[in-house]
Formats: structure tokens, sequence, C-alpha cells
């Protein structure tokens, strides 16, 4: 199937390739035919390995996700401290990483979050996996930290970490409207130091209770 068919034409080599076009068009954005022109593939060719555009999505999403995943395992495993601080210095590497690129790219799957809700339901529901697996993985690290005291316990871990992303989409949206990685940030530090550690509740009570 594959003898003779350009390195660049594999199904990896496409999908990298999407990563690229959808980080810098977006979903609707980027038209079938800048896909086969970036990809430098014939229709035939493309839809040897996809159905149509909304499947190629789909795909780069899963995929995307993936390579994220993997990439977080490996720059997890390199830090020291407890398991609630190298998830602290994962993130500020993340935060850094994003402030070498030459564009506010961000994540992918926060990216499309904002633009495909009224895509097709397949698209919804790949988003929606990608969340809930990022989302179910986050809640994993807080019952670690959890377990070993640096997180607090009073409210379920699954809550915990749903509370963190969302606060981090709402980050990552002030990141592009101010063009500043500040509010990641600001919004790392308020969760680590204030919100998420054992006595966090009551000195955030205090907090916003105040007159």
């Amino acid at each position: 199937m594959t003898k003779g068919r350009p390195l660049t034409h594999s199904r990896e080599k496409l999908l990298e390739k999407g990563i690229e076009l959808f980080h810098q068009h977006g979903y609707h954005g980027t038209g079938l035919t800048t896909i086969l022109e970036a990809c430098q593939v014939s229709k035939g060719s493309f839809y040897n390995f996809f159905e149509s555009k909304e499947a190629y999505a789909v795909a780069v999403i899963e995929f995307y996700q993936a390579l994220e995943i993997d990439r977080w395992n490996q720059e997890f495993a390199q830090f020291e401290g407890n398991h609630f601080v190298k998830l602290r210095k994962s993130i500020e590497q993340m935060i850094e990483e994003l402030d070498s690129c030459n564009e506010n790219v961000g994540c992918l799957i926060a990216n499309l979050s904002g633009e495909i809700g009224n895509a097709s339901p397949e698209l919804r529901q790949a988003i929606k996996r990608a969340t809930e697996k990022v989302v179910g993985l986050m809640a994993d690290d807080f019952l670690i930290c959890q377990g070993e005291g640096s997180v607090r316990t009073d409210l379920p871990a699954a809550l915990l970490a749903q509370m963190v992303w969302d606060c981090w989409q709402g980050a990552l949206l002030r990141m592009k409207v101010e063009d500043s990685r500040r509010p990641l940030r600001q919004s790392l530090a308020l969760l680590w130091e204030h919100i998420l550690p054992p006595t966090s509740s009551h000195e955030f009570d205090s907090v916003i209770t105040k007159d």
C-alpha cells in the first residue's frame, strides 16, 4: 500500500501538518485545498487516509493529544519534589515554551473548543473526549496529591481537576486578548498557592468575604 509513496505522504506526516494548519488558521479557516497544498498530496491520496476533512480533524485532535500526553510524561519525570511541586514545575515549563513561540498558538484542543460549537457532532464529541481525557488525568494527579497531603481534601479530586481546566481555558483566552502569558502565570500562582493547598479553603473564604 505504501510502496513508492513519498515519506511526506504518510498518515503521520499529514496529521503533523494538520496540527500546524489548525493552530494557524483554525478548523473553519483551513479549507481542504489548503490542506492538500500544504501536505503536497492529491485529493485522491488524501482520501486514501481520511474520508473527509471532518474525519481528518478528528484524527488530528487524537494525534495531537497523544503527542502532548507523551511529552508531558517525559518532562514531568525530569523534575524533583513531591507530586504537587512537580505538577507546578511542569506547567511553568509549558508556559515558558509558549513564551518561546513566535505566535500565540496556545493549546490546540482549547483553540478548537472555542471554535467548533456549531460544528458537526463528530467534532464536538472528539473535543469532548479529549477534554475528558485531560481532566481525568488531572484528577488522578490530584488524588496522588491529596494522598501526600499537598492538596485539599474537602473537595473531590475530579471537581478540582475540572476547576483547574476551566480556569486554564479562561487564562488562555486572556492570553490571546492581552498578547501576554501573564494570565497563565497569575492563574497558576492563584491555584497552587491559595486554592489547591489544604489550608486554601479557609484563606480563600476570608478573601472573598472581606468587605
